[in-house]
């Protein structure tokens, strides 16, 4: 059977550290070949769970489950509507059913690496995404490494998730989470340069990204450039108002009137 094309990540809205699994770097799977076709909840249950309408994907999935116990994409489906739940147990044991179906199937590996370093399972989640790594050169290689990329972070291991950054950008240039991840990591390194041009190509694309406007103000500090550092703080307060970026702003251009006004 032909398989679905499920290569994507989870977004970041629904897992704190913006893991990739297979939801979003490609929204569009191929269309089913007619020894699919008649796996109608299946489609409709990836469907339900791309327009974040978790429990009614769930519904359909576990539909499809039934009537295709041996199908491993559905297996891998339903377990990534459980990550949305934040089940990671449930989950684990649905990717590794996935992964005993068809071994050949990359995707629920660096799935089961997702739920696993969710679950604060660093050595088992690192396992998975390097096992995607040494597999032939996919699109689920881009994912496994970012999620490497995370997890070294975890680890508190900064250099190493600098440079496994700079590679997925040198294969994806355009995955604007990894340069602000990427950029958040050179903070941790103190290379504030390099996380300013991160923020700032950020920026570019995207000016009211609240991350990159206070991320961008606090490297501008460590180069005495106070006066640009508040204009971009208060454009993060302006863009994005109800973020935390926006609210530690706030903070800042309070203390920073006061001082304006002592020196006054």
């Amino acid at each position: 059977m032909r398989r679905l094309h499920l290569a994507a990540a989870l977004a970041s809205v629904l897992l704190s550290t913006g893991c990739r699994s297979a939801l979003e770097a490609d929204k569009t799977a191929r269309e089913p070949s007619a020894l699919t076709a008649d796996l109608v909840d299946f489609r409709n249950g990836l469907n339900l769970l791309r327009d974040g309408r978790v429990d009614e994907a769930i519904l359909m999935l576990n539909q499809a489950r039934a009537a295709y116990p041996r199908n491993a994409e559905v297996a891998n489906a339903l377990g990534l509507a459980l990550l949305y739940k934040k089940d990671y147990r449930n989950a684990t044991k649905l990717f590794t059913e996935a992964i005993g179906l068809d071994p050949n199937l990359v995707e629920p590996v660096n799935n089961r690496g997702v739920a696993a370093m969710e679950a604060g399972h660093l050595e088992d989640a690192e396992k998975d995404f390097e096992a995607v790594l040494v597999r032939p050169k996919s699109a689920d290689q881009v994912n496994a490494r970012f999620n490497l990329a995370l997890l070294r972070g975890k680890q508190l291991r900064w250099t190493e998730a600098d440079r496994e950054l700079t590679t997925v950008l040198a294969d994806d240039p355009g995955y604007t989470k990894a340069v602000r991840e990427r950029g958040l990591v050179r903070m941790k390194l103190e290379d504030f340069r390099g996380a300013l041009e991160d923020f700032l190509l950020i920026l570019r694309d995207d000016p009211k990204d609240p991350v990159a406007n206070y991320n961008a103000a606090l490297c501008l500090l460590t180069t005495d450039r106070r006066d640009l550092a508040v204009r971009y703080m208060e454009r993060t307060v302006q863009s994005a108002p109800d973020s935390d970026e926006a609210k530690k702003a706030r903070r800042f251009l309070g203390e920073e009137a006061g001082l304006t006004g002592r020196d006054r």
